[in-house]
């Protein structure tokens, strides 16, 4: 398992109750020279407001955008979704979040619901070996809407998903997570370890 990082949170609405919560998992493999989005996911873990359904908006908006602009760099990909009723979403969503973040060995970048860990520690890491393979990204999203989701068998697909999770509105947005691996610390994410954590990505 690769050290990797974590952003996001699960804004709980106060008024009840809610028709069926949509969920999708989202998960790409990217060629790991794409060092920037490593810099741009830790700035942002740094920097954003996880505990407002506004400031995971952004967080969504903002890795929607880094990864949009990384077109050549993208390997493989997966999209999963599926409808809860509101009442089990919280519950779903945790159990799917855990799952992901179980693969990663360490955390060193987390921002979850508005708790930070410690940057300082993390800048002194270092960036990724020039040997990393891969870098693995996985968005986790909650809405109150369905979002418009097909298969991701292409680029142009992948395209096409991103663009649709960027523009989910923070009125509809209840839960979201970004998970990446590795988190630019010396380790290496190669082409096996990819695919034996994530055995549903699909070659683009």
């Amino acid at each position: 398992a690769a050290i990797g990082g974590g952003v996001g949170g699960y804004d709980s609405p106060r008024e009840m109750p809610m028709g069926p919560v949509s969920l999708l998992q989202l998960q790409i493999g990217l060629l790991a020279s794409a060092k920037d989005l490593q810099a741009d996911l830790r700035a942002l873990a740094s920097s954003a407001d996880t505990s407002s359904p506004t400031g995971l908006q952004r967080v969504l908006q903002d890795t929607t955008l880094a990864l949009l602009r990384q077109p050549d760099l993208w390997v493989y990909a997966n999209a999963e979704s599926g409808s809860v009723p509101f009442n089990a979403a919280e519950s779903t969503f945790n159990r799917l979040s855990m799952t992901e973040r179980s693969k990663l060995r360490e955390e060193l970048t987390t921002n979850v619901g508005g708790v930070r860990s410690n940057v300082e520690t993390i800048a002194s890491r270092g960036d990724a070996d020039a040997t990393s393979e891969y870098i693995a990204v996985t968005l986790l999203v909650a809405s109150r809407n369905k979002i418009a989701m097909k298969g991701v068998d292409s680029a142009d697909q992948l395209r096409t998903a991103l663009s649709a999770l960027g523009a989910v509105p923070a009125s509809e947005l209840l839960a979201l997570e970004v998970i990446w691996q590795p988190d630019g610390a010396g380790d290496v994410l190669s082409a096996d370890e990819l695919i034996t954590a994530y055995p549903q990505l699909k070659h683009l």
